[in-house]
């Protein structure tokens, strides 16, 4: 049975790891992070009465089009992990607000990455091996193998930003990863005692701070007065350093925008310096190896993250 380490344990690399698993690949997910998901993000509140709520601080939302991943929602929904959210957004721009109706949004009642987490159980059970905390430093071609640290693996799928690949990775394929263009965001989460408006969530055009906040208690189905707010790239990149000193900064624009006049009883902040591929190119990657991700796609979202996952065989031995 050929080996393969699956390095990152975010939606591609759990999508990877079952087509290998799958196909009787002995299949090692290796990951830098405490928890899985990538950029699925999540935090978990303090105070009462919403202590050890949990709220979505990456991606806020997904969508479904496409057959492949229509099975796996429909997977997550039997089991009780997903619902519907809406199909509905408000838009703010030039002072007006109007809505916006587009495919079904669909949440998760326990946070996004509670989906990794599900997943990553079915993995072990099919014989998946996976580590998380394991930062990998160097992967590279060796006497025909792959060598990630001091394993040997016969495949390598690095699921990752091209950005991260490239600092694990040699000569001309890090050169050509490492000019990937990515957006970068905060992502503020607020808890207000009162009433919030009752958008779902709102687009915000042209403003120099916000990009898009949501009623995290209508998108978790429990109403709960708490918001998420994801700030403009550039406002992010301009502070990815001392970000945590923009957090009255942010919630101060959503309570503005929102017209809330309810005191906030607790906040904070969150940084993605790496949260959204812009234009990124496939590379020619080193023999015996690939690189998965959303970024490779028109739209690239979480259900294009899981289907370049399936398809990693295409990339690593030329098969569908």
């Amino acid at each position: 049975m050929q080996s393969v380490a699956v390095i990152g344990s975010g939606i591609s690399g759990i999508a990877a790891a079952h087509t290998l698993i799958d196909n009787n690949y002995d299949v090692t997910i290796l990951d830098q992070g405490k928890n899985p998901g990538g950029r699925l993000g999540l935090r978990t509140l303090r105070n009462h009465p919403y202590a050890n709520r949990v709220i979505d601080v990456g991606a806020a939302y997904f969508t479904v089009s496409d057959p492949i991943f229509k099975n796996k929602l429909d997977e997550w929904t039997k089991n009780n992990l997903v619902h519907e959210w809406t199909d509905t957004f408000h838009v703010f721009k030039d002072f007006e607000i109007t809505t916006t109706t587009g495919p079904m949004r669909y949440a998760a009642k326990k946070g996004l990455r509670s989906l990794a987490f599900y997943e990553l159980d079915v993995l072990k059970q099919k014989g998946v091996k996976v580590f998380q905390e394991k930062k990998v430093e160097k992967v590279k071609l060796e006497n025909n193998k792959i060598k990630v640290d001091e394993q040997y693996f016969d495949f390598a799928v690095l699921a990752m930003p091209g950005l991260q690949a490239a600092r694990i990775l040699e000569d001309e394929v890090s050169k050509e990863l490492a000019k990937q263009t990515w957006d970068s965001a905060l992502s503020a989460w607020l808890v207000i005692d009162g009433e919030i408006p009752k958008y779902d969530a709102m687009f915000v055009n042209n403003h120099e701070v916000i990009s898009l906040i949501v009623n995290d208690g209508k998108r978790r189905k429990d109403n709960a007065p708490i918001i998420n707010a994801i700030t403009t790239s550039n406002y992010a990149k301009e502070r990815l350093e001392n970000y945590q000193d923009f957090v009255d900064e942010v919630v101060d624009h959503v309570l503005e925008l929102w017209n809330i006049k309810s005191e906030v009883v607790e906040k904070g902040i969150a940084r993605w310096s790496i949260a959204q591929p812009k234009n990124c190119k496939r590379v020619t990657m080193p023999k015996n190896m690939a690189l998965v991700g959303d970024a490779y796609d028109f739209n690239p979202r979480i259900e294009s993250a899981w289907l370049d996952g399936v398809a990693v065989l295409k990339q690593l031995i030329g098969v569908d």
